[in-house]
């Protein structure tokens, strides 16, 4: 009855979760960052900063 639980194993550990966290803050702050510049240009009238053709349709070139 004792035996380890092969779910709770398969856990990440807390610094796993830490990682993770970071991780996550990161992409949320780059993506804030990458939404009010958006916005910034678009306000400015820099709006060739939004040509969505600009990345060949959103497709990595080449």
């Amino acid at each position: 009855m004792n035996t380890p639980s092969t779910f709770a194993s398969a856990l990440p550990s807390e610094r796993d979760m830490q990682v993770i966290r970071r991780k996550a803050a990161r992409m949320r702050a780059d993506h804030l960052r990458s939404l009010l510049g958006r916005l910034a240009a678009f306000m400015t009238g820099r709006t060739a900063d939004l040509d969505p053709h600009r990345l060949d349709g959103g497709r990595a070139a080449g």
